[in-house]
């Protein structure tokens, strides 16, 4: 991973915005600039970038061998925390007085900590931009754990059946993804059936799964600090005709999507090709999120793909095309893929079936 060159991005725009460093906490920031674990929700790392050139990584001695072993120390400082001294303390020590700052993650009471010595700039989501760009070890990772979740999906499906609990269905799935070699889940995995499937987002419970219903799985893995997503429906026997016909529309929708999705389309053009199909078969009031989203470091990141998404897609960008039909009182369906935007078009990173499976 190049890790020098993303550095050197952050010094240009230091030197460009007149600013004496910038600082980010961001886990995942501080793991695509340096390659330092991270758990997702963790804190206590602080990355400084100075004027003059020269990084640093703030860390407690909770945090400071896993970092001395993962990271480049000839080119990142590391500097370990007194026990006691939080790592906004050091920062104070070290840093310039006109520092860039991630405004999205920082929060306030640390914000009103350093504020007091220093001058704080808005970095105007730098990092998070140059994500949005993957490279190609970037996305050799993401291929990798989108083929362990399909390969998980595939083994599973021959011990899924009729009347198994949501939570079971998820288990039966996420064990594979671990036996298969995934660091981690990507999220935590999405079951719904039944009148459950109308929950976009819908976590798995204890009910059981019953004849004619759809079931809604959305799932991911982590490799190597990238995740994959994927969303397909089964359906538990015969599904229902209303069904039926909701998942014949989805598919259509997405297939357009699909041809549709190149370099220089917006992210708000391309939710309108999907929209426009569903719109077609009535189903377009129930189609209440937007098409997709970018995928990288963390499953939600951008660029977005729905009608707020003003940005025009580039190559390299990640993003998902999952559109969804929820109907309250019939269920749900939605199919989930996630491309790379390519020079002339697009290439799909999900190979796995879209035919109707019943379990």
């Amino acid at each position: 991973m190049d890790y020098k060159r993303r550095r050197e991005k952050v010094f240009r725009a230091i030197e460009e915005r007149g600013l004496d460093g910038a600082i980010f906490i961001s886990p995942e920031n501080i793991f695509y600039f340096t390659g330092a674990p991270f758990v997702k929700g963790s804190v206590g790392k602080i990355l400084y970038f100075d004027k003059d050139g020269d990084t640093s990584i703030i860390v407690t001695d909770l945090d400071y061998q896993e970092v001395v072993d993962f990271v480049d120390v000839d080119s990142v400082k590391i500097i370990k925390t007194e026990f006691g001294e939080r790592p906004s303390e050091r920062l104070k020590k070290i840093a310039g007085k006109k520092i860039g700052f991630e405004e999205q993650h920082v929060s306030y009471s640390l914000y009103d900590y350093l504020r007091k010595d220093l001058e704080l700039k808005p970095l105007d989501g730098l990092a998070e931009k140059m994500r949005e760009i993957k490279d190609e070890e970037e996305l050799r990772r993401m291929e990798e754990a989108q083929s362990i979740t399909e390969r998980a999906l595939e083994d599973a499906l021959q011990s899924l059946v009729r009347g198994m609990r949501e939570v079971e269905i998820a288990s039966e799935i996420e064990r594979r993804i671990r036996v298969l070699g995934a660091e981690s889940y990507a999220f935590e995995s999405i079951v719904a059936s039944g009148e459950r499937a109308v929950y976009p987002h819908g976590k798995p419970t204890r009910k059981r799964t019953e004849e004619g219903e759809s079931v809604i799985l959305d799932l991911g893995s982590r490799v190597e600090g990238y995740c994959s997503d994927m969303t397909r429906t089964l359906f538990v026997g015969t599904p229902k005709k209303v069904l039926r016909d909701v998942y014949d529309a989805v598919a259509q929708a997405q297939n357009e999507a699909l041809k549709a999705a190149k370099e220089g389309i917006t992210g708000k053009e391309l939710d309108g090709v999907a929209r426009s199909i569903l719109k077609e078969f009535g189903y377009e009031k129930y189609f209440g999120h937007g098409l997709g989203h970018g995928v990288g470091i963390e499953v939600h990141e951008g660029p977005s793909v729905s009608p707020r998404g003003e940005n025009k897609l580039t190559a390299g960008n990640v993003v998902t095309i999952e559109p969804g039909v929820y109907i309250p009182g019939a269920g749900g369906v939605r199919i989930e893929d996630m491309i790379v935007i390519t020079k002339g078009g697009s290439r799909n990173l999900t190979n796995f079936s879209k035919k109707i499976i019943e379990i």
